[in-house]
């Protein structure tokens, strides 16, 4: 249920761009509409920035739809995400992983110019649950497209999905600290997609797929003389993937741009908790201050906000070199220095990355960062950690 609930929180946000959109009117037909306006306010600026950010999500939900990517137990933004099945679907091909995330790195590029564009005061209230996703392409919302529909079929059994109630109205205000919160969120989700294309996946599929289809010729017809494959092997044929794509020399200009995103999403997070923490209304409010209530009903325990920020503080040190990442054979002395991995980025290889070898040029003495703000901010949320980490941003 806390996953769950995680996941709507999150495509509810992403939602937040839709002041102007109606029932019936689809993602795409939105950002064509408020791209034409001759003039836009902030609220109208704010809401074509965040349908942009909304159509990344769905673009790359029909690119795997057109192929059937329905890919299991992959623990990346939008992979992880299930698609329904399509009939007719065209057949996959290596490079379409690299793909999606070039596309979705654009996407966020359209969402952040226009939110970057938004001047004076902002204020969208929107209902979440009249919100969707085109998925199969059709130009109409069909069962299960809908934002808390998808939530709820996406993350719970069956039975429990039928049970749940997907009529209700959830109206929430998105106001001037919330441009910032959706653009530290197009930064992160940027940063995401420039480490993928930096370990560009496709050589590393195209070998897995095609040594499967070479051993599937050699067995032909005999039957298997065990289950361990059916069992398995998908898991082992991902690992493969996975690790084939990270052992190689990885483009550096991407993950410098990462790294640029990431310090971009930590920046505008100050921002945001800055706009929250002025706010004196009370209106249907995403994410509260002390003296405001949440339109979705969630609670911040006393001190929740500023722990988190401390651990954004951290996140920063790290990225800048300013902190050390622990590492076993020398903590206490120092550790890994993260910005030389993303200026200068080496393959990763785990026997040499455990034993050493492989990050030497890396290793330096120095403070390394602490556990202590990540456990505070675990014991102020008592098991819902991952909920809001990932509502916060």
């Amino acid at each position: 249920m806390r996953i769950l609930t995680t996941l709507a929180f999150l495509l509810s946000a992403s939602a937040a761009s839709a002041q102007i959109l109606l029932p019936d009117e689809s993602l795409g037909a939105a950002q064509a509409r408020l791209s034409a306006l001759p003039e836009r306010d902030a609220s109208q600026q704010f809401a074509l920035g965040a349908v942009g950010f909304l159509r990344g999500i769905e673009n790359s939900l029909q690119l795997r739809w057109q192929h059937n990517m329905a890919i299991k137990d992959f623990d990346l933004p939008v992979l992880r995400l299930p698609v329904p099945p399509n009939p007719e679907a065209q057949p996959f091909s290596p490079e379409l992983i690299t793909l999606l995330f070039q596309n979705l790195r654009a996407d966020m590029a359209t969402s952040q110019a226009a939110l970057e564009a938004v001047q004076g005061e902002v204020s969208v209230k929107i209902d979440l649950t009249t919100l969707w996703f085109d998925i199969n392409m059709n130009d109409v919302r069909d069962d299960g497209e809908g934002v808390m529909e998808f939530a709820i079929n996406t993350m719970m059994a069956p039975r429990q999905a039928r049970e749940m109630p997907v009529n209700l109205s959830l109206s929430v205000r998105f106001d001037t600290a919330d441009v910032a919160w959706l653009t530290a969120y197009t930064h992160l989700l940027s940063g995401l997609s420039e480490l993928v294309i930096a370990f560009d996946p496709t050589e590393a599929i195209a070998t897995v797929l095609s040594s499967n289809q070479a051993m599937m010729d050699l067995r032909g017809n005999t039957p298997l003389e065990n289950m361990f494959d059916a069992r398995f092997g998908g898991w082992v044929d991902q690992f493969a993937m996975v690790y084939g794509a990270l052992n190689q020399q990885p483009i550096a200009e991407n993950t410098r741009a990462a790294h640029r995103h990431f310090l971009a999403m930590i920046e505008q997070n100050k921002v945001f908790w800055a706009g929250v923490e002025a706010e004196t209304d009370n209106n249907l409010e995403w994410i509260p201050n002390a003296n405001q209530t949440a339109a979705l009903g969630f609670a911040l325990p006393e001190g929740a906000a500023e722990t988190w920020q401390a651990i954004l503080g951290d996140a920063e040190k790290l990225l800048k070199g300013e902190l050390l990442v622990s590492y076993w054979r020398l903590a206490p002395a120092g550790g890994v220095n993260l910005q030389k991995l993303f200026e200068n980025p080496p393959a990763v290889d785990i026997v040499d990355w455990v034993q050493g070898a492989g990050l030497l040029p890396y290793l330096e003495r120095g403070p390394t960062v602490s556990p202590r703000n990540f456990r505070q901010f675990e014991r102020l949320l008592l098991g819902d950690t991952l909920l809001f980490a990932l509502l916060f941003n």
